[in-house]
Order: structure tokens, then C-alpha cells, then sequence
């Protein structure tokens, strides 16, 4: 408990640094606000020749003996907090590393057999059920000083290739519907938008209700 407190309050602190406190604010109290569940076969997916990248940068899957050994760092420790307490739940991280940096990191719960963690709490609010063999991505964040270039889709589509290697069938996450650079990094990719949901939250709680028509 008191790791994770620590993880909270060090997160909140990088996100005023980063963002200022109306970000912060509005991740901790919003009201309506809509959110967009996707969904992408991996059968179909664009090739990660589409998004090149430097050649000292790689998207890799990330461990706990990478990042305990201090093999990987982040610049944010927020991020590096949370990745050892998702690699800890039993969580599947991937970075887009330069170097020994790692510029951007994006996550996913999956139905693999005998894995530690199924799902993923966003899952049940959000509607998305995952079939064995599928997996939700959640929580992708892209260092602001890396930011442009087709970072972020180069992210995603590279975890997504990893997945694919690894035998997931089918990818589930979502983004807000305000957030204009997570919509276009998403219809770039060609993720099918499902039906929105709307969402309250007032600090800890959520209240959700589901629309009835798609994003589109």
C-alpha cells in the first residue's frame, strides 16, 4: 500500500510538471465524458515498415529484469513506478526504447493460459469482454520531449506486431473522444470504433452509461 501511494503521488506530481493541474484535475474529476472502445484483428495489421523509426530505436517487450537491473530507465519516475506495480499484477509491457531510454510504453492484460492477470478493470466499464487468445491495451504514454514523428503509432503498431508473434488473435482498448491525437493515432492504425460510453468520475468512483451508436 505504501508503494502504490508513492506511485500516485509521484504520478500526480510528473503530470503537473507535464501538463499543469487542469490535466490533473481532469483525470480526477470529469463529467460525460466520452470514451471509445476499440477493437483491431491482428491478421490485418499495417506494416511496421509504415511507421520507421532511427535505427537506435526498437519497440521491445519490457520485464521486470530489464527494468529492476536498471537495464531500461525512464526519465518520468512515475512511469517507472508503474511499471514495476503492472509488471507485478502480471500486466504485458512494451516500450519504444532508444537506447537504454524508454520513450514510450503502452500495456495490455491478455487471455493467455496459466497467465498470472485475464483482465483488466477498464474491461467491464468499457463493455469488452476478451476471448482467450485476445488481449485489452491500456495506459500508453509517449515522453513529451519524443513526441511527433509518428512516435505513438509506431509504438502501437510495433506492440501489436509483438502480440501477434506471441499468439494474441485480437486487440481490445479505447481512447477519449476529446483526446484528438489518440483518435487520429487510432484510425491511422485502422481500429474499429464500438459503441461509445460515457463516463463520470469524481475522484475514486465512475458512473457509466453506453450510448447506443458508434463513434463512427
Amino acid at each position: 500500500m505504501l508503494q502504490y501511494c508513492k506511485m500516485r503521488l509521484v504520478q500526480a506530481r510528473d503530470m503537473v510538471l507535464i501538463s499543469g493541474w487542469r490535466s490533473l484535475l481532469g483525470e480526477i474529476f470529469y463529467l460525460n465524458r466520452v470514451a471509445v472502445p476499440v477493437e483491431i484483428p491482428l491478421d490485418a495489421l499495417r506494416p511496421v515498415t509504415d511507421f520507421t523509426r532511427p535505427a537506435d530505436e526498437a519497440v521491445v517487450e519490457l520485464s521486470g529484469e530489464l527494468l529492476g537491473e536498471r537495464r531500461m530507465e525512464y526519465r518520468f519516475q512515475s512511469r517507472y513506478l508503474k511499471a514495476l506495480s503492472y509488471l507485478g499484477k502480471g500486466y504485458r509491457g512494451f516500450g519504444l526504447v532508444k537506447g537504454n531510454t524508454v520513450v514510450g510504453d503502452v500495456w495490455c492484460a491478455d487471455k493467455r493460459q496459466g497467465a498470472d492477470c485475464g483482465s483488466h478493470p477498464d474491461e467491464q466499464w468499457l463493455g469488452i469482454q476478451c476471448s482467450p487468445g485476445e488481449a485489452y491495451t491500456f495506459d500508453m504514454f509517449v515522453d513529451p520531449a519524443h513526441r511527433g514523428g509518428n512516435v505513438a503509432a509506431a509504438l502501437q503498431n510495433g506492440m501489436l506486431h509483438l502480440l501477434k508473434k506471441r499468439g494474441v488473435t485480437k486487440a481490445y482498448g479505447f481512447f477519449w473522444a476529446d483526446n484528438v491525437p489518440a483518435l487520429w493515432v487510432h484510425r491511422t492504425l485502422r481500429w474499429r470504433e464500438l459503441k461509445r460510453v460515457r463516463a463520470t468520475r469524481l475522484l475514486l468512483t465512475r458512473k457509466v452509461h453506453v450510448t447506443g451508436q458508434s463513434a463512427g
